[in-house]
């Protein structure tokens, strides 16, 4: 966890809450901006010649009027930014790497084979370079060809 916690008070769980929050980083935020606003409103009341007194309620309210709404938008935009990531990834077919399948074992992968270079163990290396031209969907396509006249292995000299 984030060591700035450790500053939050232990009553009524305030610390562990926030702790366990995903959202800690918008409390953080927000209090950031409500105590700069809040400083300074409260020196702009004293350069107007408030009462000190005035001055001080003025700069904790501004502190707090900005901190909540600061808070909200911080959780709504975080929120909205974590569905559409869910939303692209069932869109694309994406899995949690929880749910992914095996990896291919090196000895059976399509790309990669035994180089001895007498210095160190086998080492798999293999290199392929595709120079494709990417286009828009509304854009003409090319016809599919095969792999082998797309993929040109890179010699290393």
């Amino acid at each position: 966890t984030a060591t700035w916690t450790r500053f939050l008070p232990e009553w009524g769980g305030i610390r562990e809450n926030v702790q366990n929050s995903p959202f800690r980083w918008c409390v953080r935020e927000s209090l950031m901006w409500g105590i700069a606003t809040g400083t300074a409103m409260g020196f702009h009341r004293v350069r107007m010649r408030s009462s000190p007194f005035f001055s001080i309620n003025a700069a904790f309210a501004t502190s707090l009027i900005v901190a909540m709404p600061s808070y909200y938008f911080c959780y709504r935009r975080r929120e909205h930014k974590e569905a559409t990531i869910e939303m692209m990834m069932k869109a694309n077919d994406f899995q949690y790497h929880d749910e992914m399948p095996e990896p291919i074992p090196q000895a059976e992968h399509p790309f990669l084979e035994n180089v001895d270079d007498g210095k160190s163990e086998a080492v798999k290396q293999k290199e392929f370079v595709a120079r494709l031209k990417e286009k828009k969907e509304w854009q003409k396509q090319d016809p599919m060809d095969d792999a082998a006249n797309v993929f040109k292995e890179v010699k290393k000299p």
